[in-house]
Order: C-alpha cells, then sequence, then structure tokens
C-alpha cells in the first residue's frame, strides 16, 4: 500500500481507494484508531500532491479572469476530509483516487456574460468536461459553470484533476449562504440532505437571483413562494443571529507573500483563528490542516479548512461562509421580498443600480 520515495511517504493508487473505503466504516475512529490514523494519513498525503497543479491552475485562472473583469476574485481549496467522506458516502461506487474535485479553484466575476467569457478561454486553453449550471440550473436552485480536467504536475509528472467553478457574485453569495446555514443548524443542504422548508427557501432564492441575472429559472411563482419561506423560516432574524463577530483577521496582515490560510472555527463558542503560510510552507500547512481535522473528527463542533488565495484582504470576500457574512445575500433577499410579484424589470433595474453593474 505504501512505498517510500525520494525520502517521502507515498502511496499507490490501490492504497488511496482502500484508504477511502476504509474511512466510511462506522465508528472506525474508535473501533480501529491506528488503521483511521493511517487512512488520514493517505489521504492527507494523496490531498497535498495537487497543490503543484492547483497553484499553477490558479495563477491561469486569475490572468484570464482579470483580463475578463479587473475586479474578480480568484480563489483555490483543497477539499475539507468531512466533505470527501461525505462525498464517497453518498457515491458508494466513486473511488478516492478518481474523485475530481480534491483541489478546485473558483473565479467569481460581476455578470452571467463574464462566466461565458471565463468559460470560453479556458476551454480555448485547457482540454475541459463542462457541467452549465447556467443554463441547466440544479432543482436545489445551484447556479455556475464546472469545468473538469487533469494537469501535469511538475513535482511528480503525474495526472491530477482540478475542478473550476466559474460564478457570479450573486450565484456565489446564494451558493455561501447555503454552507452558512449548514454550519449553523447541523444540515447538509448542499448535498439536498435536509429540513424541506430549507430546501424551498434556497431553490426560490436561487430561482429569484436568476430573474434579477436575466437566466433561465424553474418556477412560475417563486418570488410567492419565496416572500411565504422568509416569514415562516425567519430569515432575517436568523441570519442576523448567525452573522457572527469573529475577529481572527488582523487589517495588517493583507500580505501576498501568504499563500495559504489554515482557519479553524469553534461554532459553539464562535471564536476562531486563522494561520498563515508561505507557498514554500505548503508541507507544514497540510500538515497542520490535517492535524486540525483529526481534532474535528472528534469534535463536530469544530470546523476547519485549509484555503489558498493571492491576498488574506479578499478572504472574507471569497469565503463568506466561513465568516458568517451573508450580506449581500441578505440585501438581495430583501430586494426581491420588497417588491409585488410581477416586478421583475423593475427590480433587475434597480439591482444594476445598486451593485453598479
Amino acid at each position: 500500500m505504501k512505498k517510500e520515495l525520494d525520502g517521502d511517504l507515498q502511496y499507490t493508487k490501490s492504497g488511496v481507494q482502500k484508504a477511502g473505503k476504509s474511512l466510511l466504516i462506522e465508528n472506525i475512529i474508535n473501533t480501529d484508531p491506528d488503521r483511521y490514523k493511517e487512512c488520514m494519513d493517505i489521504l492527507s498525503i494523496w490531498r497535498s500532491s495537487h497543490i503543484d497543479v492547483l497553484n499553477n491552475l490558479s495563477r491561469e485562472l486569475s490572468v484570464i479572469s482579470h483580463k475578463v473583469d479587473d475586479e474578480s476574485i480568484v480563489v483555490s481549496r483543497l477539499k475539507r476530509t468531512p466533505s470527501i467522506i461525505t462525498k464517497l458516502s453518498r457515491n458508494p461506487k466513486m473511488n478516492l483516487d478518481r474523485m475530481q474535485d480534491i483541489a478546485g479553484c473558483r473565479s467569481i466575476v460581476k455578470s452571467p456574460k463574464y462566466v461565458s467569457k471565463v468559460r470560453k478561454h479556458l476551454k480555448l486553453v485547457y482540454q475541459l468536461k463542462e457541467t452549465n449550471y447556467i443554463d441547466n440550473p440544479k432543482p436545489d436552485g445551484y447556479r455556475g459553470v464546472h469545468l473538469i480536467g487533469k494537469h501535469v504536475s511538475a513535482v511528480d509528472n503525474k495526472n491530477y484533476q482540478v475542478e473550476i467553478q466559474v460564478r457570479t457574485k450573486l450565484q456565489h453569495a446564494w451558493a455561501t449562504s447555503v454552507e452558512i446555514v449548514d454550519l449553523f443548524t447541523k444540515q447538509t443542504l448542499k448535498s439536498n440532505i435536509g429540513q424541506q422548508d430549507w430546501k424551498d427557501f434556497f431553490k426560490y432564492a436561487g430561482d429569484e437571483f436568476a430573474n434579477i441575472e436575466g437566466t433561465p429559472q424553474n418556477f412560475d411563482d417563486s418570488q410567492v413562494q419565496l416572500a411565504k419561506l422568509i416569514s415562516k423560516l425567519n430569515i432575517y432574524k436568523r441570519f442576523n443571529a448567525f452573522r457572527v463577530t469573529l475577529n481572527f483577521i488582523d487589517e495588517n496582515i493583507s500580505s501576498n507573500e501568504h499563500a495559504y490560510c489554515l482557519i479553524k472555527i469553534d461554532t459553539v463558542s464562535n471564536t476562531g483563528e486563522v494561520s498563515l503560510f508561505s507557498e514554500r510552507e505548503s508541507k507544514e500547512a497540510t500538515n497542520k490542516y490535517l492535524a486540525a481535522e483529526k481534532e474535528s473528527a472528534k469534535n463536530p463542533t469544530l470546523v476547519s479548512a485549509l484555503v489558498n488565495i493571492a491576498s488574506v484582504g479578499n478572504l472574507k470576500e471569497a469565503f463568506p461562509n466561513y465568516f458568517a457574512d451573508s450580506t449581500l445575500f441578505i440585501e438581495t433577499l430583501q430586494s426581491v421580498h420588497s417588491l409585488p410579484p410581477g416586478f421583475g424589470a423593475r427590480l433587475l433595474a434597480k439591482w444594476l443600480k445598486v451593485a453598479g453593474l
């Protein structure tokens, strides 16, 4: 399963597959802690092997995105262990070594027009498989464009898959608000598992946001249904409660030399911290991330994530789900909620003016 290569512990693909299957064994952390530790180590090494291709692709995505939209935000991340295990659980036939989004980067731009331009540029440069959830939105309300391809690592000359997501700021606000609710209500709405009222709320909100941006909708009565659910779920009060003040970003540390941010949050005490690492410290960053995830496995109130971003100053805007910042989502929701049904054109004009688009 494992072997020594150039002084570093490496794992075969079959070893990665077996580790993924073992991590699905119920309560393995207690019934076989040694095996659990080995599998977590395998997962960590497999995940960190994607860093080289992820960094290179993120740089290229940043160049392309800023040519299209000079206010675009480009970020990248390695998938969190709980997300990996949840995905394997939902797809028993999937092997860990074939998971397409272990490494992912994202471009956030102003409008659907810019999303289209970025995806066209990317497909001229890379061979990518596209899934367009803007033209064909998911039933749960999710929208965005996903592009997946294999890229060669300069470190070991092997192919690794990376997923690129391209979204508008409004689509991003919707998606991260889903994660905020998941974080604080212990649901998995992102995986379409949770209370029906919450699922309905987000699908109708996604539809109304699509109306604002002039992209396809799924429902004729989304504005009416959304208004009912805003009242029933007491949305504004709840999101205000979610908007905790997490004082772990010092305004003076927005330096481009930091390539990685390790975020650790305690969802009970609403406290947390961010550790910064340079690109040269990627191995240390991934090791500390693994340690943090082992803590999270024992204590589900702890959440950790390792993110890569060009500027720490953009961290809160790029990853609002880790900071419970739903400002854009709530402001847009209030705009939809404040107008009578059928005022789509007026709403669109109002939104464009507010957003400066």
